[in-house]
């Protein structure tokens, strides 16, 4: 059995996500143009991904935008000089963990004092000597977005 969506849904990127990860061979975007009987014989013969002009525009204008935003946090850990751990220890701080989960994370070699001093440090690099003062985990999981260090579109947390 094949499955193929037709959708209205141009600007929902998520649904498109969500539906070919739940198995859908192809979407076809309902605009009014003509669904070609070669459209649908070739997800019927086994092509996984059909798209309309519309969704495969967005797709690569999400794609572009990725991209850039890659491009942006590899400079932003390289001008404050941010190594995994400290990747890692933001974007864990991001999704509301506690340093003592943070801690015990696989291969996280630091222990909750360690990271206390880590978190000292990283204050330290992103933010000027003015503004240091009183800043706390859930700020400074703020400026990392800010500085775009971690990417807010790919929050993830690791596996534990």
């Amino acid at each position: 059995m094949r499955v193929l969506i037709f959708t209205g849904e141009i600007l929902n990127e998520k649904l498109w996500v969500d539906a070919l990860e739940a198995g859908a061979d192809g979407i076809i975007l309902k605009t009014g143009e003509l669904l070609t009987k070669t459209d649908v014989q070739a997800v019927m013969d086994g092509k996984k991904f059909v798209f309309n002009y519309p969704i495969l525009e967005k797709i690569v204008e999400r794609f572009k935008k990725a991209v850039v935003n890659d491009a942006k946090r590899q400079e932003a850990a390289i001008s404050y000089d941010i190594d995994e751990y400290d990747e890692r220890f933001l974007r864990h701080l991001a999704l509301g963990y506690t340093k003592e989960m943070i801690a015990g994370l696989k291969g996280m070699p630091f222990g909750v004092k360690s990271l206390e001093k880590r978190q000292n440090d990283l204050i330290g690099r992103l933010f000027p000597s003015g503004e240091r003062a009183g800043v706390n985990a859930t700020r400074l999981a703020v400026r990392a977005l800010e500085l775009r260090i971690i990417d807010i579109d790919n929050l993830e947390a690791d596996e534990e």
